[in-house]
């Protein structure tokens, strides 16, 4: 029986911002987002990679860095949708912004699809399962794992939803709706 070693590797970029604050009205200065893309995975059965797969890991790391802040710029440009990867908060009044909104709106469904995605899974092998051994049970163990999936989605769901109205009721008194100033320059040679 042989061991595997998963490797992984992500990169990073600075993205510089700023914004006025929707509250106090005083410019936050200049501020920087880390945005770092999803890791680039290499399994292999050795402890150290060679110097080929090394190599392979970075361009792999690199291109979802890539990916990832392309994907960003264009939700921030074309749909004035900012990642959460852009602090919101005021380093003077310390309040939240209400273009931050957005971000969390556009991430709400994304851990109670998750939860979905693995109890389906689940009970799909629980049911091979009892198909292969020919278990014959009352209430299945696949319901209950489908109840339990449906419950965690839910409060999932739910408790995105109160984080967003918290947001909004922090943010309804704003003196007026600001968006935050994004130098792209900075990652420009990612952007082509």
């Amino acid at each position: 029986m042989s061991t595997y070693y998963k490797h992984t590797r992500a990169e990073s970029a600075d993205v510089p911002y700023s914004f006025r604050c929707e509250q106090c009205g005083k410019e936050s200065g200049p501020l920087r987002a880390v945005i770092t893309g999803p890791n680039a995975v290499h399994s292999s059965n050795f402890k150290v990679l060679t110097q080929d797969e090394s190599e392979k890991l970075q361009k792999t790391a690199h291109k979802n860095l890539v990916k990832h802040i392309r994907k960003i710029h264009q939700d921030a440009t074309q749909k004035q949708i900012f990642a959460s990867d852009f602090e919101d908060i005021c380093p003077h009044c310390h309040k939240p912004q209400s273009w931050a909104l957005s971000g969390m709106q556009n991430k709400m469904f994304e851990n109670p699809i998750v939860f979905m995605f693995i109890g389906i899974f689940i009970s799909v092998l629980t049911y091979i399962y009892n198909i292969v051994e020919e278990m014959e049970w009352g209430f299945t163990p696949i319901y209950w794992i489908m109840l339990v999936t449906i419950a965690c989605a839910a409060l999932s769901l739910l408790w995105n939803l109160i984080k967003i109205s918290g947001k909004k009721k922090a943010t309804a008194s704003a003196r007026q709706k600001n968006l935050p100033s994004i130098d792209w320059n900075f990652v420009r040679h990612l952007l082509t």
